[in-house]
């Protein structure tokens, strides 16, 4: 049985993520390269040139991300299913998967254990923040980082709920609200293109900001909305990328 398929059913990730992506130059590359860069302060390796901090991935899917990370951290994923090991298994990496709700219950997961969690597109797929929020605050040691990612409201509104597991939609102010009320501070919350080339120039988002004013109709290719145009749809579709440290 593939990782992620139940039986005869397809889950969410097979569907959406049947190309995990993450050979060199793909999105995950570009994305954790630009994370660790830019936010997380660079690689950080001990005497033998291995990472020397270590990175739990909340929701972590099949684990492309997470694949990535483990080029600069020490990782640890958590989700309810534990896909992610296959992916880890193929490319021979050393990580540790979690199996758990993550949604309703305590991580099994010491306090103070993380230097980093980072959770993408998760979320919002989650009723009870509080609990969620949280629960990456204990695992994070003081000082540490979260770096959460999500769907912007203000511009995923007409097509939030195409995802049948949406729950929670989140705005800037709403997302700096419930991190502020779970205690972590320093909080830095961007609109975030998911376009590459928007992070290496920034002076290039006038690009993005003109293709959005097209009609919504042109996001996609075939009338199914099953394949879109990329620089279309992610030009109009932004999600919010926040960067909280833990008192």
């Amino acid at each position: 049985m593939a990782a992620g398929q139940r039986g005869s059913r397809l889950s969410y990730l097979d569907i959406v993520y049947a190309d995990l992506g993450i050979k060199a130059g793909d999105y995950a590359h570009q994305l954790v390269d630009y994370l660790v860069k830019s936010h997380l302060g660079g690689p950080s390796l001990d005497s033998n040139g291995n990472p020397s901090k270590t990175l739990l991935d909340v929701g972590a899917g099949k684990g492309a991300q997470a694949a990535v990370f483990s080029r600069y951290f020490k990782i640890t994923t958590i989700d309810r299913h534990g896909d992610a090991k296959e992916t880890f298994e193929s490319l021979k990496i050393d990580a540790n998967v979690v199996i758990a709700e993550i949604g309703e219950q305590p991580f099994p997961l010491n306090d103070g254990t993380f230097d980093v969690v980072f959770t993408k597109s998760v979320i919002e797929h989650v009723e009870n923040w509080e609990h969620f929020l949280s629960e990456i605050s204990r695992v994070l040691k003081p000082g540490g980082l979260a770096v959460i990612m999500t769907p912007n409201w203000k511009s995923q509104q007409p097509n939030f709920y195409d995802d049948p597991t949406h729950i929670r939609p989140y705005t800037l102010r709403t997302l700096d609200r419930v991190l502020r009320m779970t205690g972590f501070e320093e909080i830095n919350i961007t609109d975030f293109y998911q376009l590459p080339f928007t992070w290496r120039m920034p002076v290039l988002k006038f690009i993005p900001w003109l293709v959005r004013k097209l009609p919504n109709s042109l996001k996609w290719r075939d009338k199914n909305q099953r394949k879109h145009r990329l620089l279309v749809r992610f030009s109009k579709e932004t999600m919010l990328l926040a960067i909280a440290k833990k008192q």
